[in-house]
Parts: C-alpha cells; structure tokens; sequence
C-alpha cells in the first residue's frame, strides 16, 4: 500500500542568477516560440507543435492561442501566406535576457525538502515573491521517509492500516470498480492522508467479486459462498437513488412584483439574504463552487427546506481540476483568494455530506432561487465574485420573471444535465453517474429569458435596426464578423477584463479591474443583463445559461444609473 501525506508548510523560491524582472507571460512565451521558429524555418502551427513539444494541444486551440500572442481575430491575419499556412516572421523580444535559475524548497515543522523547478506541487510564484503557504503531499510505500521524523511516519502508517482494515468489504469494491485505473485505488482517510491499494493486494474473494460485478453477471451461483456474500452485500448498498425536481414550487405569494437591478463589487451580503431567508426551496446555479462560508451556509439551510436545495455546476474533468483562473492570475489580489482550487472539492464533498442534490452537466448559469427571490446574474460561488469582481444581475420578486427562471432550471435540470453528483469514498470523494432519460421535454421558450444562440440572434437582429451609442460590459470579447461590423458601425464601447488580451484598433476598448459583469445596452432602448460573456465562440454556444432581456425604461434607467458609480 501506498500513504499519500499531505504537509502544511512554506514553498520558498531563491534567484541564483538571471535578470528577467517580470513573469513572461503565456503570449511572450509564444511570441518566442515564434521567433525561434522564424530562425530555424518552421513557421507553421503543425510544425510548432512537432518542434517545441506542444502535441497536447489541439491545432484549433493552438491557432487561438497564436492569434491572442499576435493581436488578431482572424485566421487568415495570422499567416504571411494563408495558403500554406506560414506565420509571419517575428524576432525575439528577449535578446538580451537571461533566464532566471532558482532554488525551492518546501519546508514545514515536520520536514525539509529540496525540490525542482519542474515540480507539479510547486505553486505559481508571481513577480519577484520568494514565499508561499501550501502543502506538499509525499508518498510513503513504507513506514518511512528521508526526512521525516520515524516517529511520525510510523503513526501515520499505523493509521492508514486500521483505517484499511475497519473499511467495510462494499466500500473497497465500490472504489475500485468506481475508478478509472483498474489496478489501484485511492482511499480518502481525512483532509491529510490518502490511502493507496494495489488490486494484488486484495483478497482473491474481493477481486473474484469485482471481476464479476464489472461483467455485468446475473448468475452468481458458481461463486464461491464469500464471493456471492459480498456481491448480494454491495448491491444492496449501491442502490442508486434518483434526484427528482419536486412537482410544484410556489412562490411567496404576498410580495410585492418587483425587478431590481444588482451591479456591484460587494455580492456576499445579497447571497447570504436569499439564503439565510429561503423557507421551502433553494435552486443555485454556479460554473465554480467554491467560497467555503456561503457552502456552509446553503449547507445547514438545507436541513430546514422541505423541498431542499438543488444545485447545477459543471464538473467536467477541466473544469473540476481548473482553478478560479480570474483570482489565481491577477496581481492585484490578496493571496488567500487564490487559494481556489483546493476548496473546490472540498465544498463540493460538504454539499454531498449534507445530501444536497448536484447535478452537472455544461452550465455557465449563475442562478440562486427561492419562492422570495430569484437572482439571474454573473457571480459565481467563489471568493472573486462574491468579494472582488464588479459583477451584475437581476433580482425577481414574485412576477412572472420570478416563475420563468424556475421553470427553466427545471428543465435544465431534467433535460440538460448529464450526471447526477453521488457521493462515494475515494480521493475525491464523490462520482458522476449518468442520468437516465426516458423522454425530452420542450424547452420553455420566454422571450426576455435568451440562451446563448437567442442571445446572439437577438442582438444581431436589434444592432442591425439601431442607431446610437452601444455599452458593453464582459469578461473577455470575442465578436463574429457580423457582430463585429454592426459594432464597428455604431458608436460603441467595450469594457473588458484588465487580465484579458485584445488588440484590435478598430474597437473601442476600455480595459477594467476584476471586471466580471455582462451587460449590453442599447442606448436606452434595449439592455441585456445576465451570465453570458460577449463571446460567441461555438464552445461557448455549447453551454447553458441565460440573458435577460428588456425594453422597460425603468430597468434600463437603473442599469445605467447603477453603472455610473461602478465603472472603476
């Protein structure tokens, strides 16, 4: 067996020689590949990849890449010659540069480590910085490690064996047959130890066992007794129980009908109001969940709802393993929100710990519902949206609004989600199984609620009949042509992400700090407010989420109002 240990201490970073000042960044590092590429006469992106070890990328998403490094929007402005695909020649920037060599080490009270820079558990160091809190995870195959205190190694070795050998039989086989290496599995014994076994080092009953329940067998009576024993014993246990959306939801039916407009740096205190006053039901929706105290919360409301609390989020392997990218790269931010990606599965493990309902599937949605308030916006569960990021949103009270963004989740929730979230032993801690459906429902068509594609078709049919002056904001841009020349047309101006890249002087971009929100405005004709990023990518047409729509000059006086105060 194999104990994984996980160690808080200080990662440490000393310069030994170099005089780079600034992290080159992504799109540097690029610009060099290109140069070196220039010199050496492969000037294609297949030859890129052959050449400079990029293989793991896709052509398609090395193409985007180069054309972010090169300040284009289109494929044919990145070749000298489109035909075949030539880049056009580059010198380097970093002529003059010597790289800079380090030193690291991870050092903590219990041990001393000498590390190399190519180390996956080394943090990201911006800047100049030397020091970082974290934790080191080391691997024992024995009650021992080279700097490790005997006496430590061998508690801890001592607590992985009886945790092993009080482990029920159904849990063992349910995590092997749960993970995708077959020949070992990995045990989650608390927030420090993982416990690693090899399928050599089970029992032949188990592995007879597991072999059979892989394949799927009906007939176990030519199984040994203990065989059959934990066979019956697993299946009884590992029923599934299937996560139904409750038949009616009413709202509160003595408040006032009301739209109101969110746009704000300070999020927090507006989530933990539906929250802490939610009195029969809870529908989030979050592409990121993980701010700790606001899972706590939704966490203890759950016990006291009579149709509890339903969550949608995206738990697609890039998105679980993928930190909250807009706190981790900025430079402005306190260090503790960067500490994203390992809270992530530990909220999600405390949702299922309080039997939450989750179910994922590829939703950018940023809803939180109840029969008081239903919230349609862009903050995400996290620390950046709730604290940090200018974002934006409405708030429905008990109107029509308020019953569309329900009967919506529901259908998101029974017709687009792929898996449902099963909590199971194991390093993570929980499992997606697929939803089963036996029919489709129809899509409750609203037309103030727009996907992504009713988005994009909505806003090129009203810019194509408008006159006057165009506001976006967004996290990132990315028109089409179309889009791009009814923009280019009018008098527009585009607010984007500091941290994001664009480089076209043909529009009018403004760039902003920890910028977040998604609104479009049409003059005082029309606005848009909700989840989706101005960027009509074909992967982002792929998600689910939601725009709100309106010509009601009320709502449109308060988003520009709201704005006037919360540009900076």
């Amino acid at each position: 067996m194999k104990i994984h240990y996980q160690i808080q201490g200080t990662f440490y970073r000393q310069l030994v020689e170099g005089n780079l000042l600034s992290d080159v960044s992504l799109w540097q590092l690029l610009q060099e590949i290109q140069a070196v590429a220039t010199q050496t006469h492969r000037r294609t992106p297949q030859l890129l990849r052959q050449s400079f070890g990029l293989q793991f990328i896709p052509n398609s998403v090395l193409t985007d890449l180069l054309k972010i490094a090169n300040g284009v929007t289109q494929d044919d402005q990145l070749y000298q010659f489109s035909s075949l695909k030539l880049l056009f020649p580059r010198e380097s920037n970093l002529k003059k540069c010597v790289a800079n060599r380090y030193i690291y080490k991870f050092i903590s009270s219990e041990i001393t480590l000498d590390l190399l820079a190519d180390d996956p558990q080394f943090p990201l160091f911006n800047g100049n910085e030397t020091q970082q809190e974290g934790r080191y995870t080391v691997i024992l195959d024995q009650p021992y490690y080279p700097g490790l205190s005997l006496e430590i190694a061998e508690k801890i070795w001592q607590e992985a064996e009886t945790f092993w050998q009080n482990l029920p039989n159904y849990q063992k086989i349910d995590r092997f047959l749960r993970n995708v290496d077959t020949q070992e599995a990995v045990f989650r014994i608390n927030h420090q130890l993982r416990l690693g076994i090899n399928w050599q080092e089970l029992p032949l009953s188990l592995r007879e066992a597991m072999i059979s329940l892989r394949a799927g067998n009906t007939d176990i009576s030519d199984q040994s007794e203990s065989t059959q024993q934990l066979i019956q014993e697993y299946q009884e246990h590992y029923k599934i129980i299937v996560s139904h959306f409750p038949e009616t939801m009413t709202l509160k039916s003595n408040l006032s009908p009301i739209n109101k407009v969110i746009i704000s740096r300070k999020n927090r205190d507006l989530f933990q109001k539906i929250i802490a006053q939610a009195e029969n039901f809870l529908l989030i929706s979050s592409y990121i969940l993980e701010d700790e105290a606001l899972i706590n919360q939704i966490c203890e409301k759950s016990a006291t709802l009579p149709q509890g609390v339903l969550i949608l989020t995206d738990l697609r392997d890039e998105v679980v393993d993928r930190i909250d990218q807009q706190v981790t790269i900025s430079k402005y931010l306190p260090e503790h929100f960067k500490r994203a990606d390992e809270r992530k599965k530990d909220c999600l493990r405390q949702l299922l710990d309080a039997k939450v309902k989750i179910r994922s599937g590829a939703f950018h949605l940023k809803t939180c519902i109840s029969e008081n308030y239903g919230y349609l916006g862009s903050v995400n569960l996290t620390r950046g949206s709730l604290d940090v990021n200018l974002e934006s949103g409405i708030i429905c009270e008990n109107n029509e609004t308020h019953q569309q963004l329900i009967n919506v989740f529901r259908y998101f929730w029974e017709c687009s989600s792929r898996d449902h979230v099963i909590p199971v032993l194991g390093f993570d801690g929980f499992e997606l199984r697929t939803v089963k459906r036996y029919r489709q429902g129809s899509y409750p068509v609203y037309s103030n609620l727009l996907t992504p594609s009713q988005y994009y078709n909505d806003l090129l049919k009203e810019l194509s009949s408008f006159e006057g002056k165009v506001i976006i904001f967004s996290r990132s841009f990315q028109a089409t042509a179309e889009l791009k020349s009814q923009l280019q047309r009018l008098n527009t101006i585009i607010y984007i992400d500091q941290e994001m890249r664009f480089l076209d002087s043909t529009i009018n971009i403004e760039k902003r700090k920890n910028l977040h929100a998604k609104i479009t405005l049409l003059g005082k004709k029309i606005a848009y407010i909700g989840g989706i990023n101005f960027n009509f990518s074909l992967k982002h047409q792929g998600s689910y989420d939601l725009m709100y729509k309106t010509t009601d000059s009320q709502e449109i006086n308060q988003i520009i109002n709201t704005l006037r105060g919360s540009k900076s």
